[in-house]
């Protein structure tokens, strides 16, 4: 795995994503990435933040980011600071991926019981 996307390199993505935005790079699949481990809110928060330092992040922050979403994730998370975003979003990323666990073995579950309903039905089936 990539360093990039190894989700414990919160400092690593956001920086990633900070300097495609302020530099006005092409989004790619990395940059997607950065923001893909549960903890987007946590990665657009800081790079929120930064762009109040920085003018050039600032200037192409919305050609790449909903302000409104980042906005809306920022004043959630505005009691934390930025130095603790890290552990935020490591928070985050277990709980939300918990949550997902959750939601697949309940697919599997429901799958299982659909696949069985049809095999008792095609079993009772005249041919």
């Amino acid at each position: 795995m990539s360093r990039l996307n190894d989700p414990e390199n919160f400092r690593g993505r956001v920086n990633y994503a900070a300097q495609v935005i302020a530099y006005g790079r092409r989004p790619t699949r990395a940059f997607d990435s950065c923001f893909e481990n549960y903890d987007g809110d946590e990665v657009a928060t800081a790079i929120l933040r930064r762009s109040k330092k920085n003018a050039r992040l600032a200037a192409n922050l919305q050609r790449y980011l909903s302000l409104a979403s980042i906005e809306a994730a920022a004043e959630r998370l505005a009691d934390v600071p930025t130095r603790k975003l890290r552990e935020v979003a490591r928070q985050t990323r277990a709980r939300q991926k918990a949550e997902f666990d959750v939601w697949l073995e309940q697919q599997r579950k429901t799958d299982a019981v659909e696949t069985a309903d049809e095999t008792t039905a095609d079993a009772r089936s005249p041919s």
